[in-house]
């Protein structure tokens, strides 16, 4: 579940749920990832920084996805 494992390397660091961390990441595949799922797990959780940063990936998701289509 790459989802599981996003959420994860996003607990342990401080400051993960910042737009520009999460840039720097320079994810890569992120159409799949479920974010339906990384927005239920982080949920699940009860960390309000985890659901800011599924958010802000969720968002990068769909940017990437719209400059890709033109």
């Amino acid at each position: 579940m790459p989802e599981k494992a996003l959420l994860d390397l996003l607990h342990l660091h401080p400051g993960a749920d910042s737009p520009d961390y999460l840039r720097e990441l320079r994810l890569q595949n992120l159409g799949q990832v479920d974010l339906d799922r990384l927005a239920r797990q982080a949920e699940h959780t009860h960390s309000a920084k985890l659901r800011r940063a599924a958010a802000v990936v969720a968002e990068m998701a769909r940017s990437k996805r719209e400059y890709e289509e033109l």
